[in-house]
């Protein structure tokens, strides 16, 4: 499945949202099945928003029939949901740029690294060298005010040569110094700076 979706993917209605990952077809039992368990939860106390609608029908034929009489009835109709996010799920470093002994990648810093992990159907692909920027790091940042930020894991933000985010989406918080170093693209589309 190719393509990226721009739209419906912020918190428009209430405080909390259920987000896909990976583009798939979400079928009409799948989100009717969802919305049963979601409002069974809630009970009186909550309002559930559902952004996607099944648009998109299925047809299928049956086993051993003859070619030709046109196509199938539809049997059933999905929601296409095409999240993008790169398709890089686990980098390995190799270098650090603008550096030649330095051990450690800092947040900002921008590093060659190789995939070592991808989603399938996304454009990059396993062992494949790309840049990428540090936007968070377990080990703390400590900044001139006292204060001191550790995150939960390691994480970065795959770029071009020009130094935009590929993906359309970036998960999690990331640190503001990152808008110092001119990387505002990346800060505007994280869901929190820190």
């Amino acid at each position: 499945m190719k393509g990226k979706a721009f739209r419906a993917n912020r918190i428009s209605f209430g405080r909390y949202a259920l987000q896909a990952l990976e583009p798939s077809w979400i079928t009409s039992r799948q989100i009717e099945a969802g919305r049963r368990t979601m409002t069974r939860n809630a009970r009186r106390g909550g309002k559930i928003w559902i952004r996607i609608f099944p648009d998109k029908p299925i047809t299928l034929r049956p086993t051993e029939t003859r070619m030709g009489s046109g196509k199938g009835s539809p049997e059933y109709w999905v929601a296409v949901v095409k999240p993008d996010n790169s398709g890089a799920r686990e980098l390995m470093c190799i270098r650090i740029m603008g550096t030649s002994n330095r051990r450690y990648a800092h947040i900002g810093d921008v590093i060659v690294a190789v995939i070592k992990e991808a989603t399938p159907n996304s454009p990059l692909e396993r062992s494949e060298v790309i840049r990428a920027v540090i936007v968070r790091t377990c080990k703390e940042l400590k900044r001139d005010n006292g204060i001191i930020i550790r995150y939960d894991d390691n994480a970065a933000v795959v770029i071009d040569q020009e130094g935009n985010p590929k993906g359309t989406r970036i998960f999690g918080a990331i640190a503001r110094e990152l808008r110092q170093l001119n990387f505002t693209k990346i800060v505007s589309l994280a869901p929190e700076v820190l």
